[in-house]
């Protein structure tokens, strides 16, 4: 298996960066139909390993594979033949094209700031590079976990080990109690402001979740304000018809459980809202890119990005000094599942 080093990290980002840096129409010219890709790098984020192709087509020539957590440039997308219908989005990345269904778009931006002094109880500090390395000590040689890009945990301790390099110990979203280390520049802090509510107190927020169509909209009244397509539950899992409210929203969770007789372990999913006591929560995703079909065990998976903005619109909304928050009263924000 390949692994890439942080010099990998920034020779092949930059060669990307590059790519990304010529006019629109030249990328269009030269690749008919080609955008900028969403993120400079792509991480294989499937079990098994994913194809690259000639072309983008489920059809064409092999060319070769990638593996699991192997790092990749994404030097544009461009939608060509869909494997399966609801997806038709290609990454044209080194000699071929991949399917952009299990291509985490990431990023390589290690943190300068170092934050040697904690203050309780902590910040919350999300994953900048394709990957975060954590250990039970700083000075342990054995990576206890492999945190993703985009996850989000509480830092609750700075320790500096003998090389003089710096160490933030996780607390939630990774286990119960303070547990594993991971190198400074490997998250970067999200400040109060990040999480800042949208639109609070307005008097008629409301969501719609359309599962025949794989969509989320929210609407101030009748006005929709965000609409993202979604991956629901499957068909074995699926997601809840009917209508609830927030009940719960927290700002990271560790999700374990069982899926199709497979047991799964995601540390750090990023701002879960949850509308009933059974579990099912709207949260970020970083096991996949395939928006638009059915993945999950009835939750509604968004990407982290698009999870923090509905984290932020929600109500109630949960203290940003606090892990999380319950609705008290039915005043949670309203969530038609059809």
């Amino acid at each position: 298996m390949e692994y890439w080093t942080r010099r990998d990290f920034i020779t092949r980002g930059a060669a990307s960066l590059a790519l990304l840096a010529l006019p629109r129409n030249y990328l269009a010219d030269i690749l008919p139909g080609a955008e900028p890709p969403p993120a400079p790098l792509g991480r294989i984020a499937s079990w098994g390993s994913q194809p690259v192709r000639a072309l983008p087509t489920a059809t064409a020539n092999l060319l070769s594979w990638k593996r699991r957590d192997e790092v990749i440039p994404l030097y544009a997308q461009i939608v060509g033949e869909p494997p399966w219908p609801s997806n038709p989005v290609w990454y044209l990345t080194e000699r071929g094209y991949i399917h952009s269904g299990y291509v985490q778009p990431v990023d390589d931006k290690p943190e300068s700031e170092v934050i040697t002094e904690v203050e309780r109880p902590g910040f919350w500090a999300q994953v900048c590079v394709p990957y975060a390395e954590a250990r039970w000590l700083p000075s342990s040689r054995y990576v206890a976990h492999k945190l993703y890009y985009d996850t989000v945990y509480r830092v609750v301790r700075a320790v500096e080990d003998e090389a003089g390099d710096w160490w933030y110990q996780l607390h939630e979203g990774i286990t119960w109690s303070p547990g594993p280390y991971v190198p400074s520049w490997s998250v970067r802090r999200i400040r109060p402001e990040e999480l800042r509510p949208i639109a609070p107190g307005f008097p008629d927020k409301w969501m719609k979740i359309e599962i025949a169509k794989q969509t989320l909209t929210c609407y101030h009244g009748r006005r929709p304000v965000f609409h993202r397509r979604v991956a629901s539950g499957t068909w074995r899992t699926p997601t809840p018809l009917g209508e609830y409210r927030i009940v719960i929203q927290r700002h990271t969770r560790r999700m374990m459980g069982t899926l199709g007789g497979s047991r799964y372990d995601l540390p750090g999913v990023a701002f879960p809202v949850y509308f009933n006591w059974s579990g099912a929560a709207i949260h970020g995703t970083y096991w996949h890119n395939d928006f638009g079909r059915r993945h999950s065990r009835g939750c509604v998976n968004l990407t982290s990005e698009d999870a923090r903005w509905l984290f932020r619109w929600v109500e109630p909304h949960v203290p940003y000094s606090d892990y999380t928050v319950q609705s008290r009263g039915g005043e949670g924000t309203p969530v038609v599942v059809v």
